[in-house]
C-alpha cells in the first residue's frame, strides 16, 4: 500500500485517533481538559472531521466549521450538573491586569472551540499530543514518510488549536 493510498485508508486513521486519544486520556499532563463521555462519543467527530479532509471531496468552509464544532463540543464541552457561578478561570483576567501583562487575544476556530480555550491550553500540552501521536505511529508501525507527513500535518495545526490560527471567530 502507498503513502497515500495507506492515509486515505479511513481504517487507519481511526486507528491513529483511538490509541492517540486514548493515551491523551491516560495522561495526567492533559486528561483534565477532555470530558468524561466514553471515548467513542468524543472520536467519533473527530474521525469524521479528519476524514473529511483527507478524502478527495471538496470540503466547504462552512462544513469543515460545523464538523470542528461538533469535534469540540464533544470533546470538550462540560455537562455539570452543579454548574458553579464562578469557575476557575472566571478571574483569570485580573492576573495579567495586576502583574502588567500582556493580554494574549484568542481566536476561535468555531463556536465550541471555546469550551477548550477557556481551559487555557499551552503549546506544553499540544506537544504531549505530538508526543502521543508519535508513539502511536511507531506503534502502528506507519512508514518513516508518511509519519513525518502526517506530524508535519498535525504541527501545522497547533497555532489554531491554540487559538493563534485564522480568524474564523473572536472570543467575546
Amino acid at each position: 500500500m502507498t503513502n497515500t493510498q495507506q492515509l486515505n485508508s479511513s481504517t487507519l486513521i481511526n486507528q491513529i485517533i483511538d490509541t492517540t486519544y486514548e493515551k491523551m486520556i491516560d495522561d495526567y499532563r492533559v486528561n483534565r481538559f477532555f470530558n468524561n463521555r466514553p471515548l467513542t462519543e468524543q472520536t467519533a467527530p473527530l474521525k469524521n472531521y479528519v476524514n473529511a479532509v483527507i478524502s478527495k471531496s471538496k470540503l466547504h468552509e462552512d462544513e469543515a466549521l460545523d464538523l470542528l464544532n461538533d469535534y469540540f463540543s464533544a470533546s470538550f464541552a462540560r455537562n455539570n450538573s452543579k454548574p458553579s457561578l464562578v469557575t476557575g478561570t472566571d478571574f483569570g483576567f485580573l492576573l495579567d491586569i495586576v502583574g502588567g501583562q500582556e493580554i494574549r487575544p484568542i481566536t476561535l476556530l468555531c463556536e465550541s472551540h471555546s469550551f477548550l480555550m477557556k481551559l487555557l491550553p499551552d503549546d506544553s500540552h499540544f506537544d504531549v499530543f505530538i508526543e502521543h501521536l508519535n508513539g502511536t505511529l511507531a506503534e502502528l508501525n506507519v512508514t518513516s514518510e508518511l509519519k513525518s507527513q502526517l506530524l508535519s500535518l498535525a504541527e501545522r495545526g497547533r497555532e489554531g488549536f491554540l487559538g493563534r490560527g485564522r480568524t474564523y471567530m473572536k472570543a467575546a
